[in-house]
């Protein structure tokens, strides 16, 4: 530590990586392709998120749960989401988040990323409740 960083505080500091899940090959998990039994990720909660590549790649869905192993499934059966398979493909990533800050990271991470399906309908559906939350930053997945 600096004594300027002492003095003033560490400004520049960026917020906690909260080490986003990619595959044995550093890839991004394909949501159509994901097996959620090779991953175990049954009873384990977290934060995830959905995106689509293809020519004009765009954050999809932010959201929290509980159970991401069901999560994933649901999500994978949605309609909204699997119709958006043809822009080049959906991609996940989740992170394993403490249930007292995954409604603050979902907070913060969609006023950062602005996801292009309305969250109110597949909040219902997966039962994630941010609304009201203190944003918590994290790292953006990347």
């Amino acid at each position: 530590m600096s004594f300027l960083s002492f003095l003033f505080g560490d400004a520049e500091k960026p917020p906690p990586d909260p080490y986003w899940q990619r595959d044995d090959k550093a890839r991004f998990f394909r949501l159509l392709a994901l097996k959620t039994t090779r991953r175990d990720l049954a009873g384990r909660g977290g934060v995830f998120v959905v995106f689509h590549g293809g020519v004009q790649p765009r954050w999809v869905y932010v959201g929290s749960t509980a159970n991401l192993g069901a999560t994933v499934m649901a999500l994978q059966d949605h309609p909204d989401l699997t119709t958006l398979e043809a822009r080049g493909g959906l991609f996940m990533t989740w992170a394993y988040i403490k249930a007292d800050k995954r409604d603050g990271v979902v907070t913060y991470l969609r006023a950062r990323m602005k996801p292009e399906l309305d969250p109110s309908d597949l909040d219902k559906a997966l039962g994630c409740a941010p609304k009201g939350a203190r944003p918590q930053p994290v790292q953006l997945p990347g």
